[in-house]
C-alpha cells in the first residue's frame, strides 16, 4: 500500500471525542487512525464512506461482562458488535468443576482459547477472584499473563464467592505492587443474607421481598469499607455497577483524599426501576437490585458530574427458563421463592441506545461526556488506551457510526444473543449504531454482521498505562 493510498476514508459525519465534536474525515489505513487526514483525496481511498447526518465515535468498550452462562463469548460478542460495542472486558472466575482441579489462571488460559476461536470482537480479561484462591501465587501470575484487573465479591458468603476481608486486603496489596487494579462488587453479603433469611422465615418470598432484603445502606457500607482497604494499600480501587443515591458522596468523600476510586453504573440503573421486579419477578432479578427513579437520577448527576467514570452492561446472557426457579410450562401459576431466583440480564446490545437516548436527547450528559464514559475512560482505566476508546492518528481504527435520527423499539426479538428477554421490551428510543468498525474492518454494516468470527485479538493490560484517569479527576 503507497503512502498516499488508504483503506477508508469516513467523510462528512461529527466526530466525536471527549473533548467536543469537530467535523472532519476520519482516515483509515493498514487497521490505524491515520494521521494528516487532510491530505488524503477521494482517489486515494479504497472506499468513500459517507457519514453525513452521522456521529462518529470511537468504539464502545464495555468493561464489565459476564460470558460464561446461555450466552458465551460467541454469541455474546455477536449481540454486542451490534450495539457498537468494539472492545469486551469479560470476568473470569476459576469455576470449580466436580473432579477437575485447576486456578483461575487456568480458567483464562481456556476462555482465551475459546475466544480465539469464536469471538468477534477484541478483548481483554477481568480476573475474579474468590475466597478460596491463592492470591499470593494467583495475582502475580495472571499479571504477567496481562489480567491486571482483580474483582472480589463482597456478598454471596453462601454461594462459595465472598472474599473475606483479610484476603482482599492482601489481594489489593499484591496488585498495588505491581500497578494492578482492584475491583469490587460492594454488597455487605452477611447482611443480606440475614434479611433473607428473615423474610424466609416469615414466608415473604415473593417478588415484593426481593429489593427490601437488599437496601442501598448495604452498598454504601461494602464500598466505605473498600475505599478504606484501597487506601490503606494504596491500591487504585474501581466500584462496580453503582446504583444507589448515596454512593454520590462517598465517591466524592474519597476523591477528595486524592485517591484512585473510579465508579462505575449500568444503563439498568440509569433507567429501571424496581416496578419492573414488580411486573416480572425473576426476569429483572439482579445485584443489587434495581432500585428507584431518585437513584437512577443520582447515577446521571453522577456521570454528568465526573464523579463516576464508566457505564457498562454487566451482560449475564441467560434465557428465561434459566432465571427463574420453577417451570411456567407445567404451572403457569406458579411463582416460586424469588430468593432461588438466578442473579443478572443481558443489556449489552441496548447499553449505547439507551445511555444516548436517556442521557444525551434527554439532556443529562452531553455527547462528548457520552464518549468519555463508554469509550475513553474504560480504556485509559484498564490500560488500553489510546489503542482503544480513541479516534487519535495511531489509535486502532475501531469506529462507529451512530444515527441520532433513527427511531425504533428496544426488543428481545430484535436482539442478536441467545438470552430471550430483555427489560427494556418495548422501550421506544431515538439513535442507533449503523455500523461497527473493528481494526480498520468493517464488522456490522446494514443490519449484517459482516466478518467471521474467530479474528478477535487479546489485549493485554498496561499496568504503566492503567488507572491513569478519566477526564474529571485524574482520569476524564
Amino acid at each position: 500500500m503507497s503512502d498516499r493510498s488508504a483503506d477508508y476514508i469516513i467523510r462528512g459525519g461529527l466526530v466525536v471525542r471527549g473533548t467536543g465534536i469537530t467535523r472532519e474525515d476520519i482516515v483509515v489505513k493498514d487497521g490505524k487512525i491515520s494521521a494528516n487526514h487532510g491530505n488524503y483525496g477521494d482517489a486515494d481511498a479504497g472506499r468513500i464512506i459517507d457519514a453525513s447526518g452521522l456521529y462518529v465515535m470511537p468504539g464502545i468498550v464495555d468493561a464489565h461482562n459476564h460470558p460464561v452462562y446461555a450466552d458465551r463469548i460467541e454469541t455474546f460478542s455477536l449481540s454486542a458488535a451490534f450495539g457498537g460495542i468494539t472492545t469486551v472486558i469479560p470476568f473470569i472466575a476459576n469455576r470449580r468443576r466436580e473432579g477437575v482441579e485447576g486456578t483461575v489462571s487456568d480458567m483464562i488460559r481456556e476462555f482465551k482459547e475459546e475466544a480465539a476461536d469464536t469471538s468477534y470482537l477484541d478483548y481483554a480479561i477481568h480476573a475474579i477472584l474468590l475466597g478460596d484462591d491463592d492470591v499470593e501465587e494467583q495475582v502475580p501470575e495472571m499479571m504477567d499473563m496481562g489480567v491486571i484487573s482483580f474483582k472480589m465479591y463482597m456478598t454471596y458468603p453462601r454461594r462459595g464467592m465472598m472474599m473475606p476481608d483479610d484476603r482482599m486486603l492482601k489481594a489489593m496489596e499484591l496488585a498495588s505492587e505491581r500497578g494492578g487494579i482492584a475491583m469490587v462488587h460492594a454488597e455487605n453479603g452477611y447482611c443480606i443474607d440475614y434479611l433473607v433469611d428473615q423474610a424466609i422465615e416469615a414466608g415473604n418470598t415473593g417478588r415484593e421481598h426481593y429489593a427490601p432484603s437488599q437496601p442501598r445502606v448495604l452498598e454504601i457500607e461494602a464500598a466505605n469499607r473498600a475505599a478504606t482497604y484501597a487506601q490503606v494499600t494504596d491500591c487504585p480501587l474501581y466500584i462496580v455497577h453503582l446504583s444507589a443515591r448515596e454512593m454520590i458522596p462517598v465517591l466524592e468523600r474519597f476523591r477528595g483524599e486524592d485517591m484512585n476510586l473510579f465508579g462505575e453504573t449500568c444503563p439498568q440503573y440509569l433507567d429501571l426501576t424496581n416496578q419492573k421486579m414488580l411486573d416480572f419477578g425473576a426476569l429483572a432479578k439482579i445485584g443489587p437490585p434495581l432500585r428507584e427513579r431518585e437513584d437512577n437520577e443520582a447515577m446521571w448527576t453522577g456521570l454528568s458530574s465526573h464523579l463516576i467514570d464508566t457505564i457498562a452492561s454487566d451482560f449475564c446472557g441467560h434465557k428465561k427458563s434459566q432465571k427463574a426457579s420453577y417451570d411456567h410450562e407445567t404451572d403457569p401459576d406458579e411463582e416460586g421463592s424469588i430468593f432461588d431466583a438466578t442473579f443478572g440480564g443481558n443489556w449489552a446490545e441496548q447499553m449505547l441506545c439507551v445511555a444516548y437516548h436517556e442521557g444525551v436527547n434527554m439532556g443529562r450528559i452531553t455527547l462528548p461526556r457520552l464518549v468519555q464514559v463508554m469509550c475513553e475512560n474504560p480504556a485509559k482505566i484498564f490500560g488500553l488506551y489510546p489503542q482503544k476508546g480513541s479516534l487519535d492518528p495511531g489509535s486502532d481504527a475501531d469506529i462507529v457510526l451512530f444515527d441520532p435520527s433513527v427511531r425504533h423499539t428496544l426488543s428481545a426479538e430484535a436482539q442478536h444473543c441467545i438470552a430471550d428477554f430483555t427489560m427494556f421490551e418495548g422501550k421506544q428510543v431515538t439513535g442507533q449504531p449503523v455500523m461497527t468498525m473493528q481494526r480498520g474492518e468493517i464488522i456490522v454494516e446494514n443490519g449484517i454482521m459482516q466478518r467471521p468470527k474467530g479474528r478477535a485479538n487479546f489485549l493485554a493490560g498496561n499496568p504503566d498505562l492503567a488507572a491513569y484517569a478519566p477526564s474529571g479527576h485524574k482520569v476524564m
